[in-house]
């Protein structure tokens, strides 16, 4: 038999490539973390960007399969795939993933996301999006908070209602009978 191949979702095949063999749970989930209040959305983010950051991090230097020779030319087929300079890297600055593109990428990744969902939710993208970004706060980012709460605001006591109604209509809250009364 090959050398246990993982899935993504953390069962493993002894059987390798053809997928014939046992299968078992390698891991399982002792937790989770919810953070989903839409009270304070943007704040929730920052937060679960965290979290978020250490769970890819956690997936990464656990993952087995690829050997450490296939990256950087040493070490025993099957170790782990993160050099070592990582590890260390990560546990010296836990909140910042020890590779500079992965943190980038993570970074905007999360912000775009943040953006989206906050548009659906509130109608302007995530405040705090400059230190979601970048890891710091900026004049800008928080002059375009500013202006982003003032559209809040606005949406929120001038324009909100029309848009809950079609929410409401759209999730199944509202009779389409009731629609045209």
């Amino acid at each position: 038999a090959a050398a246990d191949a993982e899935g993504g979702d953390g069962i493993r095949s002894d059987e390798g490539t053809k997928g014939m063999g046992r299968w078992k749970v390698a891991r399982v989930q002792r937790g989770a973390v919810r953070t989903n209040c839409m009270d304070c959305l943007d704040r929730t983010n920052v937060v679960q960007g965290l979290f978020g950051r250490h769970a890819l991090y956690r997936q990464l230097h656990e993952r087995q399969g690829l050997s450490l020779s296939r990256m950087t030319g040493a070490g025993a087929p099957g170790g782990r795939t993160l050099p070592l300079e990582y590890v260390v890297s990560y546990k010296r600055r836990p909140l910042v993933l020890p590779w500079s593109s992965g943190e980038d990428a993570h970074r905007r990744l999360w912000a775009d996301n943040a953006d989206h969902i906050s548009r659906l939710y509130a109608g302007t993208p995530a405040l705090k999006g400059d230190f979601t970004r970048t890891g710091r706060r900026t004049k800008r980012g928080a002059l375009d908070d500013g202006l982003n709460s003032l559209q809040r605001y606005y949406l929120n006591n001038f324009i909100d209602a029309d848009r809950q109604e079609g929410m409401d209509l759209l999730v199944g809250c509202e009779p389409f009978a009731m629609v045209g009364e």
